[in-house]
């Protein structure tokens, strides 16, 4: 246990004015986070959300603004209509050491995220695949270049191009969990299956990649990633994140349009978070989300949620972080969309969770898996059979 710090009332009282001067010199986030924020409280309030519980939600500590998802948000938004300068010397840099064989677009791809995690493994450092500008700095120091049968390794995976699945999913350990989860819930698998369509395989697929079947729920609260974004109706507020970056003023304004565009589509999922966690009588500040504020066992945006929520438990509530509530739910959404019959139905399957999340790899991940569940090889060089 760490031992405490005790002042002297002397010490004491110098330490409070020191720290007097420094937020006073630099205003401490939160201040300018509760300002902000404070904007969204009144306007939920306004549009008739009961003020107690806008009050009550937003006075907890745990509620505060983040800059991280408007950040990443208008950044990807930037890099893809205008590439980023920060990405593009790196591109540079990694070429000139031998660690990138493809263009300097600055824009990312696979074989730039497949270079920036080679190289920040030869670093010693954490193997994000990000460009930043502090790995540029690094990069631009270093005057090592990549061993001979480091670049060759490369170039083989490059030419190879993107996998068609998100291979991560498919390490020993993920097809463990799925095996698992698999096995221990067959009878309400089952019960998805007669009720919506929806193949046992295929809702063990989907939770797998969403959540690690329940494991991982986010690492911020759904109410904070919401609010901060709702908040930034402009790019003022998260400018720090294009240091480095040619913002020209027709570039800001560009940038003030997307925040706005992004602002008003988190507004409407608060608010429908707000009603969601009121009719079901649960803690609208004890929900974990992802960083664009979407929910549950089963990752639910809120306004979906109000519209394809099942109370699978008979309990009077659909409770999102409930199994039995989120795979009802999920199957309820995926029945609305297609889904009908049974994995062999491949076409309505494929359509259905393309509308769940429009991107072929995510399908394809979750059709894989179905498939290693039911006795096929994984996708993968070197996959074993799933039985």
């Amino acid at each position: 246990m760490n031992t405490p710090v005790r002042f002297r009332p002397a010490a004491r009282i110098l330490a409070c004015l020191c720290l007097a001067a420094c937020l006073l010199a630099f205003p401490a986030p939160s201040v300018r986070a509760a300002a902000t924020l404070d904007a969204v409280k009144a306007r939920l309030i306004a549009d008739g959300v009961p003020r107690d519980q806008v009050e009550a939600a937003f006075a907890r500590p745990s509620v505060r603004f983040t800059e991280g998802p408007m950040s990443q948000k208008l950044f990807d938004k930037f890099t893809a209509k205008y590439g980023s300068d920060t990405i593009r010397g790196l591109q540079q840099r990694l070429m000139e050491l031998g660690w990138y064989s493809g263009k300097a677009t600055g824009r990312t791809d696979f074989v730039f995220r497949l270079s920036v995690r080679a190289f920040q493994k030869s670093l010693g450092l954490k193997e994000t695949g990000k460009a930043s500008p502090e790995l540029l700095v690094a990069a631009r120091r270093e005057k090592n270049k990549a061993p001979a049968e480091e670049q060759a390794r490369l170039k083989v995976l490059a030419e190879k191009g993107p996998p068609d699945v998100w291979e991560s999913i498919f390490a020993p350990e993920r097809l463990a969990e799925a095996r698992e989860f698999y096995n221990a819930n067959q009878a309400l698998l089952e019960e998805i299956h007669k009720a919506y369509g929806v193949p046992p395989a295929v809702t063990t697929g989907l939770l797998t990649l969403e959540t690690r079947t329940g494991r991982f729920l986010g690492d911020d609260l759904a109410l904070n990633n919401l609010a901060s974004l709702a908040a930034c109706t402009t790019a003022d507020p998260v400018m720090d994140a294009f240091q480095g970056e040619r913002v020209t003023p027709d570039r800001k304004a560009w940038l003030d349009a997307k925040a706005a565009e992004t602002a008003a589509w988190a507004y409407k999922e608060l608010k429908a978070l707000f009603r969601y966690a009121q009719e079901n009588r649960l803690d609208v500040t004890a929900m974990p989300g992802s960083y664009m504020g979407a929910i549950g066992i089963s990752q639910f945006m809120p306004t979906s949620l109000l519209a394809y929520g099942r109370d699978g438990d008979g309990d009077g509530r659909v409770d999102i972080f409930n199994l039995r509530d989120a795979m009802h739910s999920m199957g309820n959404y995926l029945n609305a969309h297609g889904v009908k019959g049974n994995l062999d139905d491949d076409a309505a399957v494929r359509a259905a969770l393309f509308r769940y999340n429009h991107s072929q790899t995510y399908v394809n991940t979750i059709m894989g898996l179905a498939a290693w569940l039911k006795g096929a090889p994984a996708p993968v060089s070197g996959g074993q059979a799933g039985q």
